[in-house]
């Protein structure tokens, strides 16, 4: 199977059922997805589409600045 079926194999899948915006931000008050809830939905996706996911880096950029009572940040 070539990667690009693949991959619609696994959006298909994810459009099917969706990720639930099941966590609250409780100072701005709105719902949104949080990073293991993508993560689960995905894994077994991309598992049994034989996809994985190669993080790689292009540019890495590195700045020291201060907060308001002058702490590094």
């Amino acid at each position: 199977m070539k990667v690009y079926q693949a991959i619609n194999k696994v959006q298909l899948a994810l459009c099917r059922e969706g990720i639930s915006k099941s966590r609250k931000n409780q100072q701005q008050g709105y719902n949104f997805r949080g990073i293991d809830e993508v993560y689960n939905a995905l894994s077994p996706l991309l598992a049994e589409h034989g996809l994985c996911i190669l993080p790689r880096m292009i540019r890495r950029e590195v700045q020291e600045r201060q907060t308001k009572s002058g702490n590094a940040l």
